[in-house]
């Protein structure tokens, strides 16, 4: 594991309380924060940053489907509209499978033959105004393409993430 991971797991640890990663020993870990107003709920949170996508990414997300399908890795259509409702445990959110759901935890995973992602959104009380947002993006790669794809999404995934949050402010 990197050192700048490793000290990015100690600060993560030293804010969060099981911290939910894709692996102990990720290929790729990333964390943006972020404060925002109390009472949201972790899933409203990902509801609102992915309500609306920059052209770019949608165009991101259709070369990478169309790149991922020459060596089989499967298409995920980037942040179509949600259905209605609160979505349970098990259910698919976007490309995601959420596997833990709380009201300051929503924790979503995708598996792949080349790569596992995991992005965990924690909410963390700050004070009685503000509590202060954790999106936290862990990667294991499994072989040659899952470290071919990270290549480049490791540079901009932190700027997409940046740029979603923005929905929260809209």
């Amino acid at each position: 594991m990197k050192k700048k991971q490793k000290a990015t797991i100690k600060i993560l640890k030293g804010l969060l309380n099981n911290i939910a990663l894709i692996d102990e020993k990720c290929d790729y870990l990333s964390y943006q924060c972020l404060n925002v107003c109390k009472n949201v709920t972790a899933y409203e949170v990902y509801k609102m940053m992915t309500s609306y996508q920059p052209k770019w990414l949608g165009r991101l997300f259709r070369i990478r489907d169309f790149l991922g399908k020459r060596v089989g890795i499967r298409s995920i259509n980037g942040f179509d509209t949600l259905e209605e409702g609160e979505p349970d445990i098990g259910s698919k959110v976007h490309f995601f499978t959420i596997i833990e759901k709380k009201r300051d935890t929503l924790t979503l995973v995708v598996r792949d033959f080349h790569l596992d992602v995991c992005v965990s959104i924690r909410i963390i009380e700050t004070n009685d105004f503000k509590e202060e947002l954790f999106i936290i993006t862990s990667v294991k790669n499994h072989n040659i393409w899952g470290k071919l794809y990270m290549l480049p999404v490791s540079i901009i995934h932190p700027y997409i993430v940046n740029k979603l949050l923005k929905n929260l402010n809209s």
